[in-house]
């Protein structure tokens, strides 16, 4: 009997399907209600088309337009970059213009919360109760390099106790642009809600004066100390030293006790990195429904963003002309450096052997990470959000994974909830990260490094509200103490994103040298 292979009609609407198994070419492939035999083999996670597609047309997928038809392409063609033209830029342009009539038109209005809240097994958690009237759920303590001259001795001080280091490849000749964001970078860790008490490293000549970390650690209530190489004895006196103080510090957190504390005061993010066909289909609806679960309880959210379809999720018209904003000058970065968008270089490689062709099919997905709560407003990286609802970060340049997780962290997220198809293995230094997949093989394969399994929603074994539910309840066990596999491997990743630049350290120019373009 001639075997039919699975495929996945995410929506009626759309005009491809996505492969969930591998199609040989001339195999059935079942298409929703019907068999299509497949012209060309057709990977799993690709897509196949559902009827006949004339050049220039869209091609559709989450009942939205992903790209246009760079050729004719027939139903049961395999459908990818070779007959797709990523038209992502006109796409958001035109979002954008419709988006802007429709708000302009509207009065603002309370933000409501998306949904109710569903019935958990607690509304309090165990945690550290700050003098600030902040929560903790770990009890940080952190050694601190702020010149690449010192990361070696700040290296080996952590070694010696297990505390975690912050290292840096900067320090000196910084521009202020770069230096603000450095100092800011060291000082929100050493601050950040998860941490506890901090040693601070330094050569003794560099750019940055250590009281301008130390100082506002200090005023946030936290024991800090400040060890110079130079004046402190060179490098073994040092570590000797600060392998004294810093287990003095680990005895005083350890000695610390945990307090009843609401769970709407915990603060979440979430990043979706290493994406792949599983993603937008599984993982990351299951984060976004975790989410809206903890704004439904009253708690807050913040997410680096300011480009692409979250538009649709602005809140007034206020922060619609932000989010254009922010949008706009990002774009007009990419262009400056390569005559187009963000689309010459993104989807990844990685990304479209995964099946992902354009960049608007690979925001699309990666939206459904961010949950469907209306954003209340922007802030700076760096900056807390001023209240309970969802929050978008001035941070759509450099929002790759190291950066947009810790843009994150700095805006005090205590948990960070990482969605990865292809595997990523990213931890942070202050806020634990969640990592799950919706990839059972992905999952198989590195499954140390993995909190959560979504693939049954994409078997059909569970729904996205069950996993939801079920993956909050593991956050809450996490907030209570319990480590996540990123903690367990000592991945503690803390890179601080660029300042002003979009895309790098400076603002951007035009290239000078025709032949270094």
């Amino acid at each position: 009997m001639e075997q039919t292979r699975r495929t996945m009609v995410i929506q009626e609407q759309d005009n491809v399907a996505v492969a969930i198994e591998n199609i040989a070419a001339g195999e059935m492939a079942q298409v929703g209600q019907e068999r299509i035999p497949a012209n060309q083999a057709i990977p799993r996670g690709h897509k196949i088309a559902r009827q006949d597609i004339p050049k220039g047309q869209p091609i559709v997928k989450y009942n939205h337009v992903i790209g246009l038809a760079s050729q004719d392409i027939q139903k049961g063609d395999w459908v990818h970059s070779h007959n797709v033209d990523d038209v992502t830029e006109q796409l958001e342009a035109e979002a954008q213009r419709k988006t802007y009539e429709k708000v302009i038109q509207t009065e603002d209005h309370e933000i409501k919360p998306y949904r109710t809240a569903p019935k958990l097994s607690r509304d309090t958690i165990m945690a550290y109760r700050r003098t600030n009237g902040d929560i903790g759920v770990r009890n940080h303590v952190l050694v601190i390099s702020i010149i690449q001259c010192a990361n070696l001795a700040a290296q080996k001080i952590a070694e010696a106790t297990g505390a975690i280091p912050i290292t840096q490849e900067g320090g000196c000749l910084e521009f202020p642009d770069r230096l603000e964001r450095l100092i800011q970078g060291f000082v929100t860790a050493g601050t950040h809600p998860n941490t506890y008490s901090v040693l601070v490293v330094s050569l003794g000549c560099q750019q940055i004066k250590p009281d301008w970390v130390v100082d506002p650690i200090r005023q946030s209530g936290r024991e800090v100390y400040h060890l110079c190489l130079q004046t402190d004895g060179g490098f073994h006196k040092v570590v000797a030293e600060g392998t004294k103080l810093v287990k003095q510090m680990q005895a005083k957190a350890l000695d610390e006790v945990r307090v009843p504390c609401p769970i709407s005061q915990l603060i979440m993010t979430a990043h979706c990195g290493g994406s792949d066909w599983t993603s937008g289909l599984s993982a990351n609806p299951v984060c976004g429904g975790l989410l809206d679960i903890h704004e439904a309880v009253g708690g807050t959210i913040v997410a680096g963003g300011g480009r692409g379809n979250q538009i649709t999720r602005c809140g007034n018209r206020h922060v619609f002309e932000r989010m254009m904003d922010v949008g706009d000058k990002f774009r007009a970065d990419c262009k400056i450096r390569n005559g187009n968008g963000m689309s010459e270089v993104n989807p990844t490689p990685g990304n479209k052997a995964g099946g992902l062709t354009t960049l608007e099919e690979k925001n699309l997905g990666t939206h459904e990470s961010t949950g469907h709560a209306l954003i209340h407003g922007f802030i700076e990286v760096g900056e807390r959000a001023p209240g309970p609802g969802t929050w978008a970060i001035d941070q759509c340049h450099g929002n790759n994974d190291s950066y947009g997780c810790t843009g994150s962290a700095m805006s005090g997220a205590h948990f960070i909830v990482f969605t990865t198809g292809r595997g990523t293995m990213l931890g942070n230094a202050c806020a634990p990260t969640i990592k799950l997949t919706g990839n059972q093989e992905t999952y198989d394969n590195m499954e140390e490094f993995f909190d959560y399994c979504a693939a049954p929603v994409l078997r059909g074994e569970k729904t996205v509200e069950q996993a939801s539910i079920e993956l909050y309840e593991k956050m809450l066990d996490f907030a209570e103490g319990k480590l996540t596999a990123s903690e367990i491997l000592g991945d503690y990743s803390w890179t601080i994103p660029h300042a002003k630049s979009l895309n790098g350290d400076y603002p951007a120019v035009p290239p000078t040298c025709a032949a270094r373009e």
